[in-house]
């Protein structure tokens, strides 16, 4: 590991950077602020590129190619065109994350946290115009934070196989603007770093690593409402862990601050609940539709065939199973199957409670979904296959 914390670093300053954008937008800051707060962002990147340019060359060339690749990608599909990036141009031409008040549009789901639609405001104004194709860069951009830290938690040599397994699971979420793969990036590395912190938590660590888990956790939750449920469950899970080991009241204090990275989403949640702005799922209807669903057991069964009859999600299985049977590693077999145990139970009973056609539902969510629980299991396969200490 590099000696001075560079990696760690510049993930942090790029983490606190989109995060201060989302803050510039949310109290109505100049628009000079933005402007310079991006252009702060890419001069980082440029530092990450050429501060020892042969260092971590991999992520470099992988970014560098996807780069590209987003610039010739045109957005076609639904949810780019009329969520994200939708919201992303009325931030752009409003000047303000609070703009769905109105509630105008509200196939969009006006609910949706903005901080990925902010960033990418954000890159049209430094712009100064706005396009189909520039903005969705940003989702692009996002994705370095975490890709740049695994290569300080994993050894340089299957970090390239780390790369591999983004580019087989995540896919073409890397670049067409959707946010899933963003999730589940961003959940996986939140779940290790509250491993590392708090379950497995022989040696102190390094305060940049309290500072990166709050800006981890804050952005997953800002990114989409799945990342509520997936951050809940990471603390949930770390607690009663905690209290089964008899291990409550080591670093206790830090686990409170860390709760505070729910801040922010409870107050855009705030905001959308008093202006009249509802989740199209848990809603008054949630019990109305789920009662009689979850009695019929052909649905119990269309959900495990959407879910797990995956390719990616079935291969990363078997990895993690072939792993952990080779290491046996069960506190952390434990730890990650709890999390998705968790998070399987969440996500069937919001399918089940859909008020939505059930089967297009699942037809249509399901392979996006599992992406995060698939990634997940794949990536504490490597990292328990060849994991070295920070």
């Amino acid at each position: 590991m590099i000696k001075n914390f560079f990696h760690e670093k510049i993930s942090l300053f790029l983490s606190l950077l989109i995060l201060v954008n989302y803050l510039f937008l949310s109290l109505n800051f100049p628009t000079i602020f933005i402007k310079i707060n991006f252009i702060f962002f890419l001069l980082t990147i440029l530092l990450f590129y050429f501060y020892n340019l042969f260092e971590n060359v991999y992520l470099k060339i992988f970014f560098l190619f996807l780069f590209i690749i987003s610039l010739g990608t045109p957005i076609f599909e639904w949810d780019p065109r009329s969520i994200w990036l939708f919201h992303a141009k009325r931030i752009f031409y409003d000047g303000s994350i609070y703009s769905v008040a109105d509630n105008y549009a509200d196939f969009s789901h006006n609910e949706y946290p903005n901080l990925v639609p902010a960033f990418s405001a954000s890159l049209a104004l430094l712009v100064g115009y706005w396009n189909e194709v520039l903005p969705k860069l940003s989702f692009l951009f996002m994705y370095l934070p975490p890709l740049i830290l695994v290569y300080v938690l994993l050894k340089k040599e299957i970090y390239i196989i780390f790369l591999s397994i983004v580019f087989f699971i995540i896919g073409k979420f890397l670049f067409n603007g959707w946010a899933d793969g963003l999730v589940a990036v961003y959940f996986s590395i939140s779940a290790l770093l509250m491993y590392l912190l708090f379950v497995n938590d022989e040696e102190e660590k390094n305060l940049l690593y309290y500072f990166l888990a709050f800006c981890f956790f804050t952005t997953l939750t800002l990114i989409k409402n799945e990342g509520i449920a997936l951050l809940s469950i990471l603390f949930i899970v770390t607690l009663i862990i905690k209290i089964l080991k008899g291990k409550l009241k080591k670093n206790l204090n830090k686990f409170i601050y860390l709760l505070f990275s729910f801040i922010p989403i409870i107050l855009w949640k705030y905001f959308c609940y008093s202006n009249g702005i509802e989740n199209d799922y848990i809603n008054s209807d949630f019990l109305n539709n789920l009662l009689p669903r979850i009695n019929d057991f052909e649905n119990i069964k269309l959900i495990a065939y959407f879910l797990f009859l995956n390719e990616k999600f079935l291969i990363s299985l078997i990895f993690i199973l072939v792993v952990f049977w080779l290491k046996k590693n069960l506190d952390l077999l434990l730890y990650i199957s709890a999390i998705n145990f968790f998070y399987i139970l969440i996500i069937s009973l919001i399918f089940l409670s859909t008020p939505v056609d059930f089967y297009y539902q699942l037809d249509s969510a399901a392979a996006r979904i599992i992406k995060s629980i698939s990634f997940c299991l794949a990536f504490f396969a490597l990292y328990n296959l060849n994991k070295k200490k920070i």
